[in-house]
């Protein structure tokens, strides 16, 4: 009976096993197949995939999985999976063996390795999608075998290798996209048979080289074509003429030379010509005013010349026409008014000449009308004021003279206009400050006169306003105290510059209100009245206050204790009197100038104080040294006086040291032939033995000092040694008075070396550095207090030296003062900041510029004296951030269509 029971279990439960196995076997071919991606894929991929959980292996066959479609007889035809996050780190071959397979799309699905040549059997394939995945090695030849391929997109992917010259053989191709990778070589010229061939994009390899094929002139059904941004070079085949369907040609960014074929105009369907940054010459072809159909004209960036061909006027579908940075020349033409839906004319930095037309105005849906950097004269017409929706108006940069249209008023979209560095005259009209999307006004450089109109506070959009090297006049409007978004952007600072001009009166006291000013320049004008206190409540000046040469009164207002993160104050060839104590508040003062007033009393007593020489205050006889900061020392003297009077025992007291100093330095020429001598005769004891002082010592100290030679001597023992390094000894030494010093004897040079004067050429480095914190070094190598307030500092350095092409220190070149010294002195002398870029950065343009100063501004406020006030690099990064101008700031509001472009090429 036992027996029994046990076979019959033994019999169920074969049952079992073959029912189960058969279901198992049951699977499809096909399925099977699609089995291997399941398996190729990753853990991960398989739990985040809700459509892979979909696939059932137990099924009979894989029609009911999820991006599967079969045909009526159960076979795989389409396998569908775009943005699928598969992570296959290889594509399985087995997939090749889905014969009646129709349509492969694995795109965005994280896929790296290569591309199986046995994809090539897959003989049905109408569509072949592996973009942007991370697919690496070349293209497969075999590809070639798909006959019935209509759709080809390998885009996107790190593919290399040449371009199979058997894709040829694909004649049913439609679509061709190899876009984004690092294909090299040369276009196949066999590529012209693909005549079915609607979309060609190979843009974005680099290092695609050779010349464009002509037989691609063949492709007559070819609606898009793209090589955007590769090493191609030669002509622009002749024969694109008979692209008839062209709607695209991008074509930009390459090594393409030569003229643009007059044939382009046979191809009547073009709607985006792109032909910028290349190196195109010759003239813009008159036979492109065929193309009716011409929306984007974008020539910019190559070598073109001659004239602006009149016949573009009959594009009347032109939306952009950007043809700046050319060698055009002539006069823009007036038909150019003709083309009524353009929006956008850059005409920027060529050589056109004669006057800005009129007829432009009748280009009503005009936004941006870009024409500087030419040779332009005459008058800006009065009818710019038709143009309803222009936004950016640039014409710096040419000869324009005569008024600024008041018409500009009607102007309602106005937010940018430039008519910096021209010949116009007469007064700022105030109907632009009527504006109100009006963000930047940059005037300066021309001949304007008159006064800042008080309408300006009007202009509450206001951002940037640029009115200097003008000859304006009368009194600076209080009202300009209720711009409260006005940032002048010469730094990354907030900047108020209007020195230079002929302004009258006093400063407003609504300046206070200014909370974000970080300069302030009024120098070499004809103001007058007491140093308002409000001044003193403006505590974000930390770069620059200059009052100078004007017709300032009075005594310094306490208020402007609070300036305490002010670097440089200039208030010199005034009328001011009083005392200077409230300047001992400025605690971050790198260089000041009070010369040419009325002071007096004592100077105050601080550090920075003691390092400033005679000239920050010359011609203030009243100013007298004190010991304590609030009365004068007993011999009253005089720190500046400079009188007439005193001549005379300034000279002989002159004289009388350089005879000292000839006398003394005979005496030690004598004193060390003398040594030398006795010691070639063997006289003097060898320096192995005992310390050895008997060598002529120069003593040459850099301020007044109360200790003797003979004092250092006595402490020149081993046991105060405190450091040693490649050019000598250095020792703590204490002085009588309690002094704490460090003493450096340098080594001697041996017999059979060049003699080589170690100590004068120390003491020339450290006679030529001017700091007040010099015997510190930023106290940081000392107290090992390396904080990231110290890496500011020395990425501030670093910017320092990139702008302005110097090292940190340069002992041949400005008097051997450390990078940072040097560029505060230049910040706090009358020359203008541009001269502390490097000469081979000032000649670029203007916005290049001013983002340098920007720049330079932000490694200024890297490096201040105080830690505290150093910002954090985060801060940096985003000042930084800032810095970057946008597109319309360029003169290019037409460059975002490179981007676009870039799924065009």
């Amino acid at each position: 009976m036992a027996s029994s029971s046990f076979s019959s279990l033994l019999f169920f439960s074969f049952l079992f096993l073959f029912f189960t196995n058969t279901l198992v076997s049951s699977l499809s071919l096909d399925g099977e197949a699609l089995l291997s991606l399941l398996s190729a894929a990753g853990p991960s991929a398989k739990v985040a995939s809700s459509i892979l959980s979909s696939w059932d292996p137990s099924s009979s066959t894989p029609c009911s999985w999820q991006g599967i479609t079969c045909s009526p007889q159960n076979r795989v035809i389409s396998l569908s999976l775009p943005n699928t996050f598969l992570n296959l780190s290889s594509l399985p071959p087995q997939l090749s063996s889905l014969s009646s397979l129709q349509l492969l799309n694995l795109s965005s699905t994280n896929i790296s390795g290569t591309i199986p040549p046995s994809f090539g059997q897959l003989t049905h394939l109408r569509l072949l999608d592996l973009s942007s995945n991370s697919l690496i090695g070349s293209i497969p030849p075999e590809l070639g075998q798909l006959s019935l391929l209509q759709f080809l997109f390998l885009n996107s992917n790190r593919l290399s290798g040449r371009i199979p010259p058997q894709l040829a053989n694909l004649t049913s191709l439609q679509v061709f996209c190899l876009q984004d990778n690092v294909l090299n070589g040369s276009i196949p010229s066999q590529l012209g048979s693909l005549v079915s061939l609607q979309e060609f994009r190979i843009g974005g390899n680099p290092y695609l080289t050779g010349k464009i094929p002509p037989q691609l002139g063949l492709l007559t059904n070819l609606t898009t074509f793209g090589v955007a941004a590769t090493g191609l070079s030669g002509l622009i085949p002749p024969t694109f003429g008979n692209l008839i369907n062209l709607q695209t040609l991008a074509l930009y960014d390459t090594d393409i030379f030569g003229s643009i074929p007059p044939e382009l105009g046979l191809c009547v369907e073009l709607r985006n010509l792109y032909l910028h940054m290349n190196k195109l010459t010759g003239s813009i072809p008159p036979q492109l005013g065929k193309l009716q159909k011409l929306t984007s004209l974008l020539l910019w960036g190559n070598a073109l010349s001659g004239p602006i061909p009149a016949e573009l006027s009959n594009c009347s579908a032109l939306v952009v026409f950007d043809a700046s940075a050319n060698d055009l020349s002539g006069e823009i033409p007036g038909d150019l008014g003709k083309l009524g839906v353009l929006e956008q004319l850059h005409l920027s930095d060529n050589l056109l000449t004669g006057l800005i037309p009129w007829q432009l105005s009748n280009c009503s849906s005009l936004t941006a009308l870009q024409l500087d950097k030419n040779q332009l004269s005459g008058a800006i017409p009065w009818q710019v004021g038709k143009l309803k929706y222009l936004q950016s108006f640039f014409m710096w940069g040419n000869a324009v003279s005569g008024t600024i249209p008041s018409s500009f008023g009607n102007c309602t979209e106005l937010y940018a206009l430039d008519l910096s560095r021209n010949k116009l005259t007469g007064s700022i009209p105030e109907e632009i400050f009527s504006l109100k999307k009006l963000s930047k006004l940059l005037l300066l450089g021309n001949s304007l006169s008159g006064e800042l109109p008080r309408s300006v506070a009007n202009c509450q959009s206001l951002v940037r306003l640029r009115l200097g090297e003008n000859q304006l006049s009368g009194q600076i409007p209080k009202e300009i105290g209720q711009l409260q978004n006005l940032v002048f952007l010469d730094f990354y600072l907030n900047k108020l510059i209007l020195n230079n001009n002929l302004l009258t009166g006093s400063i407003p006291k609504s300046f206070r209100n200014l909370q974000k000013l970080t300069l302030l320049d009024l120098s070499y004008n004809s103001l007058s009245g007491p140093v308002p206190p409000e001044i003193g409540y403006v505590t974000s000046l930390t770069i620059s206050l200059d009052l100078s040469s004007n017709a300032f009164t009075g005594e310094l207002p306490e208020t402007m204790s609070s300036l305490t993160q002010l670097q440089s104050l200039d208030i010199s060839h005034n009328m001011l009197y009083g005392k200077i104590k409230v300047l001992s508040s400025l605690t971050s003062l790198t260089s000041l100038n009070i010369s040419y007033n009325n002071f007096s009393g004592p100077i105050p007593v601080t550090t920075f104080f003691r390092t400033l020489s005679s000239n920050s205050y010359l011609q203030n006889p009243n100013l007298c040294v004190s010991t304590d900061g609030s009365t004068c020392s007993s011999s009253l003297i005089r720190k500046n006086g400079l009188k007439s009077a005193k001549t005379i025992a300034l000279i002989s007291v002159i004289l009388a040291s350089v005879t000292i100093s000839v006398i003394a330095s005979w005496i030690l020429v004598t004193r060390n032939h003398r040594y030398m001598v006795e010691k070639s005769s063997g006289a003097l004891p060898s320096s192995s033995g005992a310390e050895d002082f008997s060598y002529p010592w120069t003593f040459i100290p850099f301020q007044k000092l109360n200790f003797t030679i003979d004092n250092i001597l006595s402490c020149l023992k081993d046991e105060n040694v405190i450091g040693k390094g490649c050019s000598g000894v250095v020792y703590r030494a204490e002085m009588p008075n309690g002094d704490l010093i460090a003493v450096k004897k340098l080594w001697k040079t041996k017999r059979d070396e060049e003699p080589v004067d170690s100590f004068a050429a120390e003491i020339q480095i450290l006679g030529h550095i001017r700091h007040r914190n010099i015997v510190k070094l930023l106290e940081y190598g000392y107290t090992m207090n390396i904080t990231e307030k110290s890496d500011v500092y020395s990425y501030g350095v670093v910017l320092l030296e990139i702008l302005s092409g110097r090292s940190a220190v340069e002992s041949h070149v400005g008097d051997g003062q450390h990078i940072v010294e040097w560029v505060k002195k230049k910040m706090g002398s009358f020359e203008p900041a541009v001269s502390i870029l490097d000469t081979k950065l000032q000649g670029l343009p203007d916005q290049i510029v001013q983002e340098m100063l920007q720049t330079l501004g932000i490694a200024m406020f890297c490096v201040n004296s105080s830690p505290a006030e150093r910002p954090t690099m985060k801060e940096v990064i985003a000042l930084l951030m800032e810095v970057k101008s946008p597109p319309e700031e360029w003169g290019k509001t037409s460059q975002p269509l490179i981007k676009q472009s870039s799924n065009q090429s």
